[in-house]
């Protein structure tokens, strides 16, 4: 569905949103969590992308590692700097289209791309993003993707559903397109002044299966796949965390 990305968290709405998950979401112990599946060592170097607002790699800077996020939407990363220079932490937070890293080789002792934010492109776009960072990991680099999958959508697809954070109402409507493997869903923001914003999302939805050979295909050579509470993945499962390992 063309480049919906380039504009989509650009809106008012949508940024009122994504800068109130900071607020709502247990960082601390995500970032533990992401800690135990990269299982990283004191001081790693870690890339962090897209990472939005740098919630999750600004808690990670607090706990001693040295953290880079990368990602395209200026307001996000100005409030993460913000939010980093609150916390006393220092975090390289640049903003660049994740398909094209502008990363020095070989640098990084892990990666992670969380919260969803896989399949926003077509197939060359998402393997040029894989590509990317497997070419930025060191040699025994670890890169987590947080994602929904199809094991994980499928058994509770809804075509519509709400939620609210931030005194904004997101009213959702999803339909799968079997044709082309994609998610597409028209997200209304409500404000609290009733004001609405709707916008239109495309992401592409892998399988457990085809997200691993997508992976091999970059030159990552073994993997491990579990929920967002390090279980064993399996249908059903909440979340794919999947450790791919260079």
């Amino acid at each position: 569905m063309g480049d919906w990305w380039q504009t989509y968290f650009e809106t008012g709405g949508w940024q009122r949103v994504q800068l109130g998950v900071g607020a709502e979401f247990d960082d601390p112990g995500q970032a533990e969590a992401v800690e135990r599946a990269l299982a990283l060592e004191p001081g790693s170097t870690v890339l962090d992308v897209p990472t939005g607002t740098g919630r999750i790699a600004i808690e990670l800077a607090a706990r001693g590692h040295h953290v880079t996020g990368v990602d395209l939407t200026g307001t996000f990363l100005q409030a993460g700097r913000e939010h980093a220079a609150e916390r006393g932490v220092t975090v390289d937070l640049h903003q660049g289209d994740m398909r094209a890293l502008d990363l020095e080789p070989a640098s990084f002792d892990a990666a992670l791309c969380f919260w969803g934010s896989f399949g926003y492109f077509d197939a060359a776009g998402d393997e040029a993003f894989v590509r990317g960072v497997a070419a930025a990991l060191k040699p025994g680099g670890r890169f987590l993707i947080d994602t929904p999958a199809t094991e994980t959508v499928f058994p509770r697809l809804k075509e519509r559903n709400w939620w609210e954070i931030d005194g904004v109402v997101v009213l959702m409507e999803t339909q799968y397109v079997s044709g082309t493997g994609r998610v597409e869903t028209d997200w209304t923001m409500i404000a609290p002044d009733g004001s609405r914003e709707t916008q239109r999302s495309s992401i592409r939805l892998y399988s457990l299966a085809e997200l691993t050979a997508v992976l091999e295909r970059a030159g990552f050579t073994s993997f491990r796949a579990s929920d967002d509470e390090l279980e064993p993945f399996e249908l059903g499962s909440q979340r794919l965390w999947l450790v791919a390992t260079r």
